[in-house]
């Protein structure tokens, strides 16, 4: 595992950048590399339920609805 040790020098800086299509001026874009996380998640578990001729489970995705479902599969 590296090490801050490990690394070579660098320098952070920021470079704000306001927008005029809201109030605030500002952009919301810390999360923008997990957005698609939950359908990928979603997609992966309705493609397993899909090939066991299971019908597709919405969002949340609970433990216990995909318990359901696949219990269903024993009636």
């Amino acid at each position: 595992m590296p090490r801050a040790g490990d690394f070579c020098n660098f320098e952070l800086a920021s470079n704000p950048t306001l927008t005029d299509r809201n109030p605030l001026g500002v952009k919301g874009v810390g999360e923008a590399g997990t957005l698609c996380a939950i359908p990928a998640l979603i997609n992966a578990v309705n493609d397993a339920l899909a090939q066991a001729g299971l019908p597709a489970v919405g969002v949340p995705a609970t433990s216990e609805k995909v318990w359901r479902v696949l219990r269903s599969m024993r009636d």
